[in-house]
């Protein structure tokens, strides 16, 4: 149930994130959704396809190759679940090879949170905190999300010094919490801060009816959410075309 309600919703949050950046469009197919956003044409992140179903990958590929051909998309790629290797197969028979791969985790909600009281945070803050994060001096992340739809995605928020200095992002699908855009400023690293927000995040989602949670995670990070209750659920590979 945990991998399942982990691909769905990161399916789900791919279609949030191109639906809503600019001139992007969704392709939805059975086991698969992708998204087409010419205004990123180098991001494989906002030019990709989630195949739910792994053997959708391969079967919908020659229409994933036209789409963004079409768009002139310069780089775009397939998640796929790493276990999958009949469908990893056929990917790289046709071409394309692994460019990421990143720990997908899950747990159950089924325990008291304390001390986690809900600081909310704006998807502008959000983007902003990950951009400091990552080194990202043209806000791309804070233009992608702020265009997402309160409501539906729910931001939070730990702060140093009078300030956001981490935060995260929680997708509530299908009784699940997906937590994503995980970042702490480098000034306040070391201090607790993306546990505060991630405990945060779990006491909302847990009040607010969800049973699990799933997110992907770094290397790095894997300790963190382990430490959270989270265990390996499979590896979340990024497929893209050979250049």
């Amino acid at each position: 149930m945990l991998r399942t309600r982990l691909w769905e919703g990161f399916a789900r949050l791919q279609v949030l994130l191109g639906g809503h950046a600019g001139l992007g469009r969704v392709i939805e197919r059975d086991g698969l959704v992708a998204s087409v956003v010419p205004a990123a044409a180098d991001s494989p992140t906002l030019n990709a396809a989630v195949a739910i179903d792994p053997g959708a990958g391969p079967e919908h590929l020659e229409e994933l190759r036209r789409r963004y051909d079409e768009a002139n998309i310069r780089r775009w790629g397939v998640w796929l679940d790493g276990g999958a290797t009949e469908a990893a197969d056929e990917l790289a028979n046709a071409g394309l090879l692994v460019s990421a791969s990143s720990p997908g985790m899950g747990a159950h909600l089924d325990g008291p949170i304390e001390d986690a009281e809900p600081q909310s945070a704006d998807l502008a803050t959000v983007g902003r905190v990950n951009d400091l994060a990552y080194g990202n001096f043209d806000s791309r992340l804070e233009r992608t999300l702020t265009p997402l739809p309160n409501g539906v995605l729910n931001g939070y928020r730990a702060d140093h010094d009078g300030r956001p200095a981490a935060v995260a992002l929680a997708l509530h699908h299908n009784d699940d919490c997906g937590i994503s855009f995980v970042a702490t400023v480098p000034e306040a690293r070391r201090r607790g801060l993306a546990t505060e927000v991630m405990r945060q995040a779990l006491r909302d989602a847990q009040d607010k009816g969800c049973t699990t949670t799933t997110l992907q995670a770094t290397d790095v990070g894997e300790r963190l959410y382990e430490n959270l209750g989270y265990r390996r659920l499979c590896a979340m590979q990024l497929w893209e075309p050979r250049r």
